[in-house]
């Protein structure tokens, strides 16, 4: 693929009225590439669907069931660009970075770039437990599916909709994002990584409920040795 005809950003949120308009707008102005925008809103509780209806300039799917993966597998199952950009509504990522994720996805020939955090931590944008969680998940990952990524955990993604389509992703909350790689890697699909920055939330919760996503996520790691 040497252009691309449309980027698809596709972001999932949950009560993230503080930080949508800023992202949304930040994609209009910032990104260099056509592309379109789906908010795919599980339900918040919060303005956050009458932000993005009042800006007027994405698509707003409403998923009526809850999980990170549910969210994104509906987004993707509703873009058009030949790349798919999947990025968190909670504004910790640098929204500007997508070119240079779609950039080095087009010149590397990859399938899938990943915007790694680990070496642009902002103060107090990821707690101890996190990092080390990750740091051992990414270890792991690595070892069972012969890799050499530094932050498999990022929901910062830029994606070649021709790989999506030959995949069948199930997982329905945080372990979607391993179950990609490892569906990637076992495909023999090029994973590349670009450094990027990553920031504190500053508005709400994380809704990430730790303990039981690590467990999601290493349950996933051992399964697709298996299958």
């Amino acid at each position: 693929m040497s252009k691309v005809n449309m980027v698809s950003f596709v972001i999932p949120t949950l009560n993230e009225a503080g930080t949508i308009a800023h992202i949304i707008e930040t994609i209009r102005r910032e990104v260099k590439y056509p592309h379109e925008i789906i908010v795919v809103d599980g339900n918040s509780t919060d303005e956050t669907q009458d932000v993005v209806r009042k800006l007027n300039c994405c698509r707003l799917i409403i998923e009526p069931k809850r999980g990170y993966g549910v969210a994104l597998n509906t987004g993707i199952k509703h873009a058009r660009g030949d790349v798919v950009v999947i990025v968190d509504g909670d504004g910790t990522y640098e929204i500007r970075d997508v070119n240079l994720l779609v950039d080095s996805l087009l010149k590397e020939n990859a399938e899938l770039c990943l915007g790694a955090r680990m070496n642009g931590l902002y103060e107090k944008s990821m707690d101890i437990t996190n990092y080390i969680g990750n740091k051992l998940i990414t270890f792991v990952f690595n070892l069972l599916y012969k890799q050499k990524l530094v932050d498999s955990q990022s929901g910062f993604r830029a994606i070649k909709r021709s790989a999506l389509e030959e995949v069948k992703l199930s997982e329905e909350d945080m372990a979607f994002a391993t179950e990609m790689l490892i569906k990637f890697a076992k495909r023999g699909f090029k994973i590349i990584e670009v450094s990027t920055t990553y920031k504190p939330r500053i508005y709400g919760k994380s809704k990430l409920k730790r303990v039981r996503a690590g467990l999601e996520i290493f349950k996933v790691l051992i399964r697709g040795i298996k299958d």
